[in-house]
C-alpha cells in the first residue's frame, strides 16, 4: 500500500490518505485536493525524472546520488510548486511502500531549502547495479572508433540496459505503470480553439517553461507544466484518431487488438457514443459529432461543454485499452459538466480501464456526490457478489462487471469539511472498510445539506397555509 502524509504545507495542515488503486478526494473549492494530487503526481513521476537524469549524465562512471538523484528531486520540486524560500516549515512524506517502509520525505532546512530524504529506496544493490549501467553508458561515450557491426552491438546493449534501468527504478519506488498523466480541469481548451491556436499555446506554454529554468525563476510552474503534458498528450492522441477516423473502426479493432479486449473494445465504443450522444469522428475537416446520420452532425468546438470536457477522457480510455497500457491517471473534476446519467456512465468506464490491469491507477478530485453515489455502486455490486456468487449475472445486468470494485483497492477522503460538520477534522477517510462501502452518514449528510433549504421553505410554506 501507498500513502502521503502531509503537515503545514499551502492549505493543507495535516493529511493522511491512503493512496489505493482508485483514490478519490471530495470537498469545496479550496480545500486542497488539487494540491494534494498534484504532489501524488510529483512523487508518482519523480522516476521518468530520475530515469532521464541518470541515463543522460556522462560526468560519472557510477550512481552519484548528489547529482543522479537529490538535484534532481530539488529542481522537479522547484519547477512543480515554486522557491520554498518563504515558505513555513513542512514536512510531506510519500510512501512508496508502506509495508517496507519505503518512502521519500521532503522538508526545508534552516536556510529553507528543499531538504529530500529517501528510506529505503536507494539500498546498495541498486547503487550497485545502477553504478554498473552508468559504466557501461561510459564506455559507449568511447567507443566512437570501433567498427560499424560492434556499433550495432552496442545499439543493442544501450537498449538493453536502458529497459535494465527503468525495470531498477520500478521496482526500487515500487510503480510499474507505463504511463502517467494528470488529466486537467479546464481542459476543453484543447477542443474549442483551432489546430493553429492550440500550437501557438502549446509554443507559449513551451517557451515560458524554458524561460523559467534559464533564469532560474522560482515561480510556481505546475499548471503550465501539467497543460503541456495534457497538450503533448492530446496531440498524440488526435495524430491517432486522423488514421483511424472514429472509435467505429471494427478492421483495426479485428487486426490490431489483443484477442481478449476486442469485445471490451467494441462495448467501450458503445458506452462512450452514449455518453457524447453521437459518433465522434476526425478527418481533415475537423473533430466532429455525428448524430443519426452522416448529413446530421456538430464540429467539436461548437458542441456542448461536456462533451467537450469529457472527449479526451474517452480518447484516453479507449487507447489506453487497445495500447494494454499500464497507466495511471489523475482526473481533476471528471463531472464537468456533465449530466449525473453521463457521470455514471463515465465513472463506470474509468473504473473498467482500472481494472484492466493490476498496476493501473486511478485518482480523482470532484466536488460533486454524484460521483461518490456511483463509486459506491461499483462497490456494493462487487460485495453483494461476493457474499452471494449466485447473483452474479442479475447484478451484471443492473452494473457491468468489468466495473465492479474491490473495497481493497479503493480509499475516499473528504477535505475541509466545514459545511459537512464542526467537530471533523479536516482530512476524513469516508470509506468504511468493514462495510466495504463509502460511509452512508456522509452520503446522507452532504444530501441533508442539499434538501436543507428546501425543508426550511417548505415549512415557512405549511405555516402560510396554517394560517388561513
Amino acid at each position: 500500500m501507498q500513502k502521503i502524509i502531509i503537515k503545514n504545507f499551502a492549505a493543507i495542515e495535516y493529511a493522511e490518505i491512503e493512496v489505493r488503486k482508485i483514490l478519490v478526494l471530495i470537498g469545496e473549492q479550496a480545500s486542497g485536493k488539487s494540491t494534494i494530487a498534484k504532489l501524488i503526481y510529483f512523487f508518482k513521476s519523480l522516476r521518468d525524472d530520475l530515469f532521464s537524469q541518470i541515463y543522460r549524465d556522462t560526468n560519472f562512471t557510477y550512481l552519484e546520488t548528489t547529482s543522479d538523484i537529490i538535484n534532481p528531486t530539488i529542481q522537479k520540486f522547484h519547477n512543480f510548486f515554486g522557491s520554498t524560500s518563504h515558505l513555513p516549515n513542512f514536512e510531506i512524506v510519500f510512501y512508496y511502500s508502506v509495508e517496507k517502509n519505503k518512502f521519500l520525505k521532503l522538508t526545508i532546512d534552516e536556510n529553507k531549502k528543499l531538504s529530500p530524504k529517501f528510506g529505503h529506496l536507494l539500498d546498495n544493490d541498486f547503487i550497485t547495479s545502477v553504478s554498473s549501467i552508468k559504466r557501461f553508458m561510459h564506455q559507449q561515450l568511447n567507443a566512437n572508433n570501433i567498427g560499424e557491426q560492434l556499433q550495432l552491438v552496442y545499439a543493442e546493449e544501450k537498449i538493453r540496459y536502458a529497459q535494465k534501468l527503468y525495470t531498477l527504478l520500478d521496482e526500487s519506488f515500487e510503480s510499474y505503470q507505463a504511463h502517467s498523466l494528470f488529466i486537467i480541469s479546464g481542459r476543453n481548451a484543447t477542443v474549442s480553439y483551432s489546430d493553429l491556436f492550440e500550437k501557438y499555446l502549446f509554443a507559449s506554454i513551451q517557451s515560458s517553461l524554458e524561460a523559467n529554468i534559464k533564469i532560474s525563476r522560482n515561480e510556481q510552474t505546475i499548471d503550465e507544466t501539467l497543460m503541456l503534458k495534457f497538450m503533448e498528450r492530446v496531440g498524440k492522441i488526435k495524430d491517432i484518431f486522423k488514421i483511424l477516423g472514429h472509435f467505429s473502426f471494427e478492421g483495426i479493432i479485428d487486426n490490431y487488438a489483443k484477442n481478449e479486449v476486442k469485445e471490451k473494445l467494441y462495448e467501450i465504443r458503445n458506452r462512450i457514443n452514449e455518453i457524447l450522444k453521437g459518433e465522434y469522428q476526425i478527418d481533415h475537416r475537423g473533430e466532429r459529432i455525428v448524430f443519426n446520420t452522416e448529413e446530421e452532425y456538430v464540429y467539436l468546438s461548437n458542441a456542448s461543454s461536456g462533451q467537450q470536457e469529457v472527449i479526451r477522457i474517452l480518447q484516453d480510455i479507449f487507447l489506453n485499452i487497445l495500447d494494454d497500457v499500464k497507466v495511471l491517471r489523475i482526473i481533476e473534476e471528471p463531472e464537468a459538466h456533465l449530466f449525473p446519467i453521463a457521470q455514471k456512465q463515465l465513472i463506470e468506464l474509468l473504473s473498467l480501464m482500472v481494472n484492466h490491469n493490476e498496476d493501473n491507477q486511478l485518482i480523482i478530485t470532484t466536488h460533486s456526490p454524484y460521483i461518490l453515489t456511483v463509486f459506491n455502486n461499483l462497490l456494493f455490486a462487487n460485495r453483494v457478489v461476493e457474499k452471494n456468487p449466485s447473483v452474479e449475472s442479475e447484478v451484471a445486468e443492473i452494473i457491468p462487471k468489468d466495473s465492479w470494485l474491490k473495497a481493497d483497492d479503493f480509499s475516499a477522503y473528504s477535505l475541509g469539511n466545514q459545511s459537512v460538520s464542526e467537530t471533523t477534522n479536516y482530512c476524513e477517510s469516508i470509506f468504511n472498510s468493514e462495510k466495504g462501502t463509502i460511509q452512508q452518514n456522509y452520503l446522507d449528510t452532504v444530501s441533508e445539506i442539499l434538501g436543507g433549504d428546501f425543508q426550511s421553505l417548505y415549512s415557512i410554506h405549511a405555516r402560510t397555509f396554517a394560517r388561513r
